[in-house]
């Protein structure tokens, strides 16, 4: 399984990464850059402890109907690949949808998804949506611009539905992605959740015969590429 946190939040810095030392567990942030721009140094000192660093986009857009491949990786792909690359070190990193949006500029679904992943293939490893059952190991390098996962915990403060899914993951020998957004010590609202609910769902994790590592590094072992 992957745990992965979204958007580069500060609450994350304060929290969820503290928390996940505790357990030597390595995770996926998937980092905005206006949002995690003035942490920087922080966050350097995570990708150096092992987690790894993915790209949100510069600005998270939702609404992406305006815009051509083109224009998409102009202005969202290549500025914040320039970011990272210059704090990070330049690599092939995984990729996360904004909001869950899988469909890019206008059209049909899928013209949108196929337009979408044509912006992202020359770029990332894989990419992250924000929803379905777990990924089946012998099909994501298929489906490697699509990997499923849930947020267990946006509508609801509640570790079971993420307990029950990593269940199903282990009922059907599959790989369960998790995305967490603000850890927080009280929700204030949807897409928090609070340290209880996430200190919950890690430490069931660490009493169940599962491996946790950062999502790059799954795909890499169940594909056999190289990050």
């Amino acid at each position: 399984m992957s745990l992965t946190y979204d958007d580069g939040l500060d609450s994350q810095l304060e929290y969820a990464v503290p928390a996940l030392d505790r357990l030597g567990w390595k995770a996926t942030f998937f980092l905005t850059e206006e949002n995690m721009e003035k942490q920087v140094d922080r966050w350097r000192a995570v990708a150096r402890e092992g987690h790894e660093i993915g790209d949100h986009t510069l600005h998270h857009h939702c609404r992406l109907a305006g815009y051509s491949t083109k224009r998409f990786v102009r202005e969202e792909i290549a500025p914040t690949e320039r970011f990272l690359n210059a704090y990070f070190g330049v690599r092939r990193r995984t990729f996360a949808y904004p909001c869950g949006t899988i469909e890019l500029g206008a059209g049909g679904q899928r013209e949108g998804e196929e337009r979408y992943i044509d912006a992202l293939r020359p770029v990332f490893t894989a990419a992250r949506a924000a929803d379905g059952d777990p990924n089946d190991p012998r099909l994501v390098g298929r489906q490697r611009y699509q990997l499923q996962a849930i947020a267990p915990t946006y509508d609801r403060d509640d570790p079971q539905l993420a307990i029950d899914y990593l269940r199903k993951a282990l009922g059907w020998g599959r790989w369960a992605i998790l995305i967490f957004h603000d850890v927080v010590p009280t929700r204030l609202g949807d897409g928090d959740t609070s340290v209880t609910s996430h200190d919950r769902i890690l430490g069931w994790i660490a009493q169940t015969p599962l491996w946790c590592a950062p999502m790059g590094e799954v795909f890499s072992h169940l594909t056999g590429s190289v990050q």
